[in-house]
């Protein structure tokens, strides 16, 4: 039975690891997959410049201050781009950046 289950969860593994990194993107779905790329580095950037500064007291806003506006300059960039999408699953990937963002931006406090 165990091996059965084991086999299962391989099985599953494969097929999502096949289509995550097998299955071709669109044009579109590059452009808004580099932009969700690109604002996992800008948030990830804008946190750890938090943590720095909360944990050694250093000053890192201009750290914080760069992270802000490659998020607001993702934003815009979404902004515009949303509206020349054709295939519905980057449409859909795009919505979800935005929520991303969003959220993100509500999370620390620049709205």
């Amino acid at each position: 039975m165990k091996a059965l289950i084991v086999i299962l969860i391989l099985a599953a593994g494969g097929y999502l690891a096949y289509t995550y990194l097998y299955v071709p993107m669109t044009d579109e779905e590059k452009i808004v997959h580099n932009l969700e790329k690109r604002f996992d580095e800008a948030s990830r950037s804008l946190l750890g410049a938090e943590r720095m500064a909360g944990s050694t007291g250093l000053d890192t806003t201009s750290d914080a201050e760069l992270a802000i506006r490659r998020v607001r300059r993702l934003e815009n960039e979404l902004k515009h781009l949303k509206p020349t999408l054709k295939d519905e699953n980057s449409k859909l990937k795009a919505e979800e950046l935005e929520k991303k963002i969003r959220n993100f931006k509500k999370q620390v406090g620049i709205l």
